[in-house]
C-alpha cells in the first residue's frame, strides 16, 4: 500500500478511531465494569499470598499502577489490577481468570506502546513490580533477577559489586520485557543483544503451569522466549550471564548540528559504519528534534555517543563528526551506573503523554530519503500541539551480535543484520482524535519518505506501532515464522497472550 493510499484510508476513519477510543475508557463499561471489578476482588483476593492485593482501578491507590508512557493512546482496559508478590499469585491469577473467561496483562515498567495492547478489554492487570530482587550468584558467572524488575535496579546491585549485565537501553523500563523482544543494549557489541544473554526463565504458562525453559528444559519454548516472548508466558523471573567490566569508565559527547549539516552528518556515519567492523563499545544516538533556542524555523540535531572510556575508535569517531563544526560541543565522563541515563534524552520515561512510533531498520542511511523524512518533521514540529515530537536514529555496534548463530533464538535475522534503528515519535497531549489522525499520518508519510524504495521494510518489535505485518517485526523467513506459530499453539493453544505483536 503507498503513502497516498494510506491517508486517503486513515482520512476516511474518524469514526471508526474515535468508537475504539472511547471504548477503551472506564466509564463506557459503567456499572457492568464496576460489577465486574467488586467479584474479582472478593473472589480473587483470599486465593493470594499474605501481601498481595487486588485493586480497582477506580481506587486512588490504583493511580500509579495505571500510568503508561504513551497514554492515553494506549489505554488497556482493567476491572482489576493484582499486585502479585510471589510466583504462585501469578498462577492463581491467571487459573481464576482462565475459569472466568477474563483477559490479562503482565505489566511491569508500563512502557509498551503497541497499538495492539488497547486490545485488552475488561480484564486483569497483573502488576509485576513486587518480584523485585537482584541476586548474583556465587560463581559470579550468572545473576537471579526478578520480572518485575527495572533496568536501573539491576545495573544499580551489580555495579556495586563491579559487574554489568546485558539489558536495554531505557533505564527506567523493565529487565525482562527489551529482552523479551531482542533487547539492543549499550553492551552489545561486546556482547550480543540481552536476549543471547538470557540462561534459563521461570515461566508462567496460560493454563496457570509453572516450567523452567533453558537449553535443555524446554528448549523450545526457550528458543521462542528469545525474540517473541510477549506471546508466550509471563516470565516471573530469570538468570542471565553477568560481566566483569562494571568499573569500567565511560564517556558521553553531546555534539548539536544545524539541519542544513543534514547530509554531510550521515554521510559522516555511514563511513564510520564502514570503517569500524569492531569498533568496542561505542554507541551512537541522535534526535531530530524543534529547538527554537538554536533554530526558530528547522528541527536540529542532537547526538550522543557514549562510550567505554578506553574504546581506541572513540577519539577518531568524535574527530571525524567535530570536522562539521557542531553548534555545541561536549564531553564528559562518568562511570558506567550513570551511562545508560546518559543516553537519554529529557523527559524519555515520561508517562501520561500520547506516544506513537513510526520505525524502520536500515543497512545505512539513504541521505537523499533522509532529507526527505526530514522536511516532512520540520513542518510537522512547526504546529505546537507537536513540538515535542522527535526523530530518534540509533547505531549500537553488531559484532558479537552477528556472531550468534540465526538458529540460537527467535531473534529475526534481520535484526542482527540492520546497524542502523530509527522511529519518528509523535507526541501530543490530550484525546483529539483529530490530533491523533494527523500523528499516524504524518508517521506514515514519514516512515515511508525516509526508506529507500527497494530497502525491505523490517522493524525492531519493541519500537513497532503494533499495525505491521508479522514479517516485518519477526522475520521474512517463513519457515522460522512457522516455527514460532507452532511453539505458540504448543504453550498457548487458547492465545491468552495475545496484546503484544500477538503471532
Amino acid at each position: 500500500m503507498t503513502y497516498l493510499t494510506m491517508k486517503l484510508t486513515l482520512s476516511a476513519i474518524p469514526l471508526l478511531l474515535q468508537t475504539a477510543r472511547a471504548w477503551t475508557q472506564w466509564p463506557n463499561f459503567g456499572s457492568l465494569a464496576q460489577h465486574e471489578s467488586n467479584l474479582i476482588i472478593e473472589e480473587l483476593g483470599p486465593l493470594l499470598s499474605e501481601g498481595a492485593k487486588v485493586v480497582s482501578p477506580s481506587w486512588p491507590e490504583a493511580a500509579p499502577l495505571l500510568n503508561r508512557a504513551a497514554y492515553p493512546r494506549i489505554s488497556p482496559h482493567y476491572a482489576a489490577i493484582v499486585q502479585v508478590k510471589t510466583e504462585e499469585d501469578v498462577q492463581q491469577t491467571i487459573k481464576y481468570a482462565n475459569r472466568r473467561h477474563i483477559p490479562f496483562l503482565a505489566v511491569s515498567g508500563g512502557h509498551g506502546w503497541l497499538s495492539t495492547l488497547n486490545r485488552l478489554q475488561v480484564g486483569i492487570q497483573i502488576n509485576m513490580r513486587y518480584l523485585n530482587h537482584t541476586r548474583l550468584h556465587e560463581d559470579g558467572k550468572t545473576v537471579s533477577v526478578g520480572g518485575g524488575t527495572l533496568q536501573r535496579e539491576v545495573t544499580a546491585a551489580l555495579f556495586a559489586k563491579g559487574k554489568l549485565a546485558v539489558t536495554g537501553v531505557c533505564d527506567c523500563v523493565s529487565v525482562i520485557g527489551p529482552l523479551l523482544g531482542g533487547g539492543h543494549s549499550l553492551l552489545q557489541e561486546r556482547y550480543g543483544f540481552a536476549a543471547d544473554n538470557l540462561v534459563s526463565a521461570q515461566v508462567v504458562l496460560a493454563n496457570g503451569s509453572m516450567v523452567t525453559a533453558s537449553a535443555d528444559r524446554n528448549a523450545d519454548l526457550f528458543w521462542g522466549l528469545r525474540g517473541a516472548g510477549h506471546n508466550l508466558g509471563i516470565v516471573t523471573g530469570f538468570d542471565l550471564r553477568v560481566h566483569d567490566d562494571g568499573r569500567h569508565g565511560w564517556t558521553t559527547a553531546v555534539l548539536v548540528f544545524t539541519h542544513d549539516k543534514l547530509e554531510a552528518f550521515l554521510g559522516v556515519w555511514n563511513e564510520l559504519e564502514d570503517r569500524y567492523s569492531d569498533r568496542g563499545l561505542l554507541v551512537m544516538f541522535a534526535w531530530v528534534s524543534r529547538n527554537d533556542t538554536v533554530d526558530g524555523h528547522r528541527p536540529i540535531i542532537t547526538m550522543r555517543i557514549v562510550s567505554e572510556r578506553d574504546t581506541p575508535a572513540l577519539a577518531d569517531f568524535l574527530t571525524a563528526f567535530r570536522k562539521l563544526k557542531p553548534w555545541q560541543d561536549s564531553t564528559s565522563d562518568l562511570p558506567w551506573i550513570e551511562a545508560q541515563a546518559a543516553v537519554l534524552e529529557p523527559g524519555s520515561c515520561s508517562v501520561n503523554h500520547n506516544v506513537m512510533a513510526f520505525p524502520n531498520s536500515f543497512d545505512r542511511w539513504d541521505i537523499a530519503a533522509m532529507r526527505r523524512g526530514f522536511d516532512l518533521l520540520a513542518d510537522f514540529v512547526a504546529d505546537d500541539a507537536f513540538a515535542g515530537s522527535k526523530w530518534m536514529l540509533e547505531s549500537y555496534g553488531n559484532k558479537a551480535v552477528r556472531e550468534v548463530p540465526l538458529s540460537e533464538n527467535a531473534v529475526p535475522a534481520e535484526e542482527r543484520r540492520y546497524d542502523f534503528l530509527t522511529a519518528f515519535t509523535a507526541v501530543w497531549e490530550g484525546e483529539d482524535d483529530h490530533l491523533l489522525l494527523k500523528a499516524r499520518d504524518m508517521g506514515l508519510g514519514i516512515q515511508e519518505a525516509s526508506r529507500s524504495a527497494d530497502e525491505p521494510h523490517h522493524v525492531y518489535l519493541n519500537y513497532a506501532q503494533g499495525s505491521e505485518a508479522l514479517q516485518q517485526v519477526y522475520g521474512a523467513d517463513e519457515e522460522r515464522l512457522a516455527r514460532l506459530k507452532e511453539v505458540k499453539r504448543r504453550y498457548d493453544p487458547l492465545n491468552r497472550f495475545r496484546f503484544y505483536m500477538p503471532l
